[in-house]
């Protein structure tokens, strides 16, 4: 019914502009010219070429319809990958009520948000989420072809498939380093090898050009830059070393063989990693995010002697990344939040409740079930 609801309100109403410029992708595309050049009136587009020819069915309806379907396959996948997700997270003990209902608080808004814009985020997370859980089964090929399907689309995945190299499984090295290599190719079945080639440079020098300009998006670099007046470059260096730390983190965890940790916390990890060190990290972008704003809400509902704490530090993670970037405050809070760049500070507020959830966890027994309760 949401995903029905949402699809229908923003196909009929919303129409919002980045839907024509992935079609108008396509079509350039399958014409031959430059999707990547700029688009009178509309944003750049900055996906890859098989993203492009993935969008090129929808040329053959009518907006409207095309609109709606765009949304509802990308809400309804969301929300079948991160149940998938969940059921592989080891959330022993929960009820599948409580899990539902935290879910779909921790999602909602910023969901829904991402979707009535168009973007592609939430379809690119809901392949990670896939992944990750046919990973956390032990499926780790269809896990290493799903998650380079989803670097090929948009590369902030990549980082994801990067940390999962560090469990050192064949079968997971072979298939996500081969399938980035073969979603690569996809292309040139329908363009050849050499537009191929020619289209995924220039991605490449889109995205290059990108990282020169001055956004101020919500990366960190731009909250610097926009509170300290420092150089919003410092990004790179900060993520560099910060990526570094996960995945040494990653690979330490992995040789301790705590899987548990593995499948429940490197996924929301990877999320925040890439709100706050990307440099078109905008707001719609914070549905990354949903995932660390899940387990807050997890932890009180299994920790029930520190339960209060928990709930609170799941509602100021709330306020704080989607409530006040929505329509529930007034706009001159919303206004506020937008100029101050409120969602940076949720997305570091996050990052350190959720490192205290772990260590807490890492300190404690590894649970002798290997799968939660939804698994019935």
């Amino acid at each position: 019914m949401l995903t029905v609801g949402v699809s229908l309100q923003v196909a009929l109403v919303k129409r919002p502009p980045n839907y024509s410029v992935v079609t108008n992708a396509a079509q350039n595309i399958l014409e031959g010219t430059n999707p990547y050049e700029p688009q009178e009136g509309l944003d750049y587009y900055k996906y890859s070429p098989l993203a492009g020819l993935l969008t090129a069915p929808f040329l053959l309806v009518p907006d409207t319809l095309g609109i709606f379907l765009f949304v509802f396959l990308q809400l309804g996948l969301f929300l079948w990958a991160f149940s998938k997700w969940v059921a592989s997270a080891r959330l022993t003990g929960l009820s599948w009520q409580n899990i539902t209902i935290v879910a779909f608080f921790s999602t909602v808004f910023d969901v829904t948000v991402a979707v009535q814009n168009c973007q592609v985020n939430v379809g690119i997370f809901a392949l990670m989420f896939f992944a990750m859980a046919q990973y956390a089964d032990g499926k780790l090929v269809r896990a290493g072809l799903v998650v380079s399907l989803a670097t090929n689309l948009k590369l902030f995945p990549f980082t994801l498939g990067l940390c999962l190299l560090m469990g050192f499984k064949k079968k997971y090295w072979m298939a996500f380093l081969g399938g980035v290599l073969l979603w690569m190719a996809v292309p040139s079945l329908l363009v050849g090898f050499e537009e191929n080639l020619h289209l995924h440079a220039e991605w490449l020098q889109l995205m290059t050009w990108d990282q020169t300009r001055d956004l101020y998006m919500l990366d960190v670099g731009s909250f610097l830059a926009l509170h300290f007046d420092m150089d919003p470059a410092i990004r790179n260096a900060l993520a560099l070393m910060v990526g570094l730390f996960i995945g040494l983190g990653t690979l330490y965890v992995f040789k301790r063989q705590r899987d548990d940790l593995v499948d429940r916390f490197l996924l929301p990890v990877n999320g925040l990693y890439v709100v706050l060190f990307s440099y078109l990290s905008e707001s719609p972008t914070s549905v990354l995010a949903v995932a660390g704003i899940f387990l807050i809400g997890i932890e009180a509902l299994s920790d029930r002697k520190r339960a209060g704490l928990y709930w609170a530090l799941w509602g100021i993670a709330l306020v704080l990344v989607p409530l006040f970037y929505s329509d529930l405050v007034p706009n001159d809070w919303g206004e506020w939040a937008r100029a101050f760049h409120l969602k940076t500070i949720g997305y570091l507020y996050i990052s350190v409740v959720l490192g205290f959830i772990f260590r807490r966890r890492y300190l404690e027994q590894r649970p002798a079930e290997p799968n939660g309760a939804l698994n019935g």
